[in-house]
């Protein structure tokens, strides 16, 4: 008798941590700076078909040399499409809005 109390015990237990979980889960994803994530990475995924990052990468001069960097940056944008700088714009503004959220907010957090 005490092993089906116990089978009972732990069905229930799982069916309480499963509904727990459920709604840990919902409450992450509906979290702002998740969606604000998902949006950045949307609008991201999107620019990848204007933008081969892939080869601006691979025709960037070095990292350490920040003159031509400078240059080859400025000159990239300079020649890249409306479309192109709007997603970029768009992405960086998203990146600062997560920043802020989560390091301006930590009063208010609620997760």
């Amino acid at each position: 008798m005490d092993y089906t109390q116990e089978q009972k015990n732990k069905q229930l237990t799982a069916r309480i941590m499963r509904r727990v979980y459920l709604v840990a889960a919902i409450r992450y994803m509906l979290h702002p700076v998740f969606l604000k994530s998902l949006i950045a990475i949307v609008i991201f995924w999107h620019s990848t078909t204007y933008v081969s990052y892939r080869s601006v990468i691979a025709n960037a001069p070095s990292l350490f040399d920040v003159k031509s960097d400078i240059v080859f940056y400025q000159s990239a944008l300079q020649h890249a499409e409306a479309t192109t700088i709007a997603l970029l714009v768009a992405i960086a503004t998203l990146v600062a809005w997560i920043s802020y959220d989560v390091t301006g907010k930590r009063s208010q957090a609620w997760l």
